[in-house]
């Protein structure tokens, strides 16, 4: 297993990490794409094949406290993970067509966020956000079929 640096500065915190939870977070790192704690638990099992999906649930709830890792729901009912960057704060738009997923950053909401505040008093944390639709290219497909 690699040395992560988030694994000595959690340390350095005072925080517990275990080789489950750094297993867990490194899948995560390394994987382009979202996975959902069933992959996760699926890349482990290779190595370490007494890990139940129950500490990767686990895992993944401290792992999401500490801030490393960020839920995102797609749209198909499966929570999915993906590393959370320090200081990198952003959403994706998720077509529903084929799936293709774009990351867009936090502050397109800027104006949304100020205005729902002005008007309504209330404040939105927006924390990690999956917009379903569909990509510019399916919806040429949609048009033609129709």
């Amino acid at each position: 297993m690699e040395h992560l640096e988030e694994a000595t500065l959690l340390r350095q915190q005072g925080h517990r990490l275990t080789p489950q939870r750094l297993q867990v977070l490194q899948v995560v790192k390394s994987n382009a794409r979202h996975l959902t704690a069933e992959e996760i638990h699926a890349a482990i099992v290779p190595e370490q094949p007494y890990i139940d999906i129950a500490t990767v649930y686990r895992s993944l709830q401290w792992l999401q406290a500490v801030g490393l890792v960020a839920p995102i729901n797609i749209g198909d009912g499966r929570l999915r993970y993906e590393y959370r960057h320090r200081g990198d704060h952003h959403h994706h738009l998720i077509c529903q067509e084929c799936e293709q997923e774009t990351e867009i950053p936090d502050d397109v909401f800027a104006m949304l966020k100020t205005t729902i505040e002005e008007r309504y008093g209330f404040t939105i944390q927006l924390e990690h956000l999956a917009i379903p639709g569909h990509c510019a290219a399916c919806r040429v497909v949609m048009v033609q079929r129709s």
